[in-house]
């Protein structure tokens, strides 16, 4: 055991009385207005990491503001935390991914453990076990994030006297990059979308291709939210899955709430579309749901999104066509959108990014040096 100023560091035993590798420390701290007591807390990597917990407990004996050992478990915590979260603003489907998450992945691994016992050991033990189970580093650092958030909030309350996740070890932000985009060529959408053409849904699916909406937006949109005369539209909702429940709200951002231009061929194939729905409205009669919607189920009630992307990889993979996500459709319609020489602060707002800089990040590789690779571009793609 190795003392220090006010307490002690230390191996812990196991059962058997064997000691085990990692750390801890035990020290006698008076609470304000509260009986001299022996504080322990063990977990910790190595002799520095146990060190410098042991110091931030004094110093914060010193300063008066040292937290009391408290029964609270990591579990009834969270339990605490997630029901909070719905008053905070946050999107019921960010508060579901939330709840979920701590459910399944944090609350089994480390619910029984006391808050304030809580160490990175523990915490890096959830990632363990996930990696373990397959699940991705992009999903992990996720996890990492939501037990950051949690504790975060817990210091403000001075349930605790530091946040251990921020010692903890999660995947890399290098390791956790979104899959690289892919594209069509113009060709290969036209064949695409040719092969569709008789779908009941070849209204959306052209109308992603043609507008980069998101999956959401698609099929949040309204017939109020369209005017075929004047050739746009206004996004002003989406669609969500929250629990696996569809629901209609607002948008994730402000710049998601934008104007867009729709081309001749487009217009034609959603006013032949409003009078197919329209026909499905008096087949179905009373027992139709009208909602406005101009993409739903043929009884009017939204469709799922997950339900959506599930047909978009059907239809692909019939198509024999490089594969591509559904959400690769919008990267597709930005580069499009470039190589015709369209400036970068069309296509962010067009695309309803939330900052031009997000998309030069994202597409400022493609973009032409002068005009007169921009009409090289254009050349290229109609004269083939």
């Amino acid at each position: 055991m190795t003392s220090r100023r006010g307490g002690s560091l230390y191996h812990p035993k196991d059962r058997h009385g064997h000691e085990r590798k990692e750390w801890a420390f035990v020290v006698d701290v008076t609470p304000p207005g509260g009986e001299r007591r022996q504080v322990r807390r063990s977990g910790f990597k190595n002799k520095a990491e146990a060190q410098r917990a042991l110091t931030e407990v004094l110093s914060t004996q010193d300063h008066g503001t040292f937290v009391a050992p408290d029964a609270i478990t990591v579990g009834k915590y969270l339990e605490g935390w997630v029901d909070t979260l719905a008053n905070r603003g946050l999107r019921p489907s960010t508060v579901e991914s939330y709840a979920r998450n701590v459910r399944l992945h944090i609350v089994p691994a480390i619910g029984s453990v006391k808050l304030q016992a809580l160490s990175p050991v523990h915490v890096d033990r959830i990632y363990t076990e996930m990696g373990n189970a397959g699940l991705s580093p992009r999903m992990v650092r996720y996890v990492h994030s939501i037990i950051r958030k949690a504790l975060a909030d817990a210091l403000k309350k001075g349930l605790v006297v530091r946040n251990v996740a921020d010692a903890a070890t999660p995947p890399s932000a290098k390791s956790t990059r979104a899959p690289e985009m892919q594209t069509w060529t113009p060709e290969q959408l036209r064949t695409f979308l040719d092969g569709v053409a008789d779908h009941r849904l070849f209204p959306l699916l052209r109308l992603a291709a043609m507008t980069g909406l998101r999956r959401g937006e698609l099929l949040g949109l309204r017939w109020s939210d369209v005017d075929l005369d004047a050739g746009r539209l206004v996004v002003r909702q989406q669609v969500t899955a929250v629990a696996g429940e569809v629901q209609v709200g607002e948008l994730k951002t402000a710049a998601g709430r934008r104007t867009i231009t729709l081309d001749a061929r487009t217009i034609e194939v959603l006013r032949d579309h409003r009078k197919a729905q329209l026909e499905e409205r008096l087949l179905v009669g009373a027992g139709y749901t009208d909602r406005g919607l101009v993409f739903a189920d043929p009884t009017g009630v939204p469709l799922h999104p997950d339900r959506l992307t599930k047909l978009f990889d059907r239809l692909v993979s019939a198509s024999g066509l490089p594969r591509l996500r559904l959400h690769d459709l919008r990267h597709t319609h930005a580069t499009h959108l470039i190589a015709r020489g369209v400036h970068s602060k069309r296509v962010s707002a067009r695309l309803g990014h939330t900052s031009h800089s997000f998309t030069m990040d994202t597409y400022g590789h493609l973009m032409p040096d002068d005009e007169g690779d921009a009409a090289a571009a254009v050349a290229a793609m109609v004269d083939g």
